[in-house]
Formats: C-alpha cells, sequence, structure tokens
C-alpha cells in the first residue's frame, strides 16, 4: 500500500484521534501525518506510550509500510 493512500484510512485516521490525547499529546490537534516518516513517529509513540490494544492496532497498520 502506498504512504498515501495508508494516511487515508479509517484505521490510521481513527488511530490518531483514539490515542492523541494519550500517545500523541506533543502533536498539533490540526496535524494529519501523512509522510512515511511521520506516519513512522505516530506509529512509534502510539507502541511505546499505548496500552496492548494500540500497540496491536498500529502493528497492523505498520504492516501496510
Amino acid at each position: 500500500m502506498k504512504v498515501e493512500d495508508i494516511a487515508k484510512t479509517d484505521e490510521y485516521r481513527s488511530l490518531i484521534d483514539d490515542y492523541r490525547d494519550t500517545c500523541l499529546w506533543f502533536a498539533s490537534n490540526a496535524a494529519k501525518p501523512v509522510d512515511r516518516l511521520q506516519i513512522e513517529q505516530v506509529l512509534c509513540a502510539v507502541e511505546s506510550n499505548g496500552d496492548l490494544a494500540a500497540y496491536k492496532r498500529a502493528g497492523r497498520i505498520r504492516q501496510w509500510l
């Protein structure tokens, strides 16, 4: 899957929305990471700071990279 396509998926967008307050607090609320590096940073932050469900959701998205 292309990086641009990943950024448009409901699963990726909902991951950001669901974990913005707990794992992505440092990011602007308006920010929606869309390039490969930004997506990687989001996934790392969610995997490192989230719960097991967050880790698994990020892992599913990581397989698309």
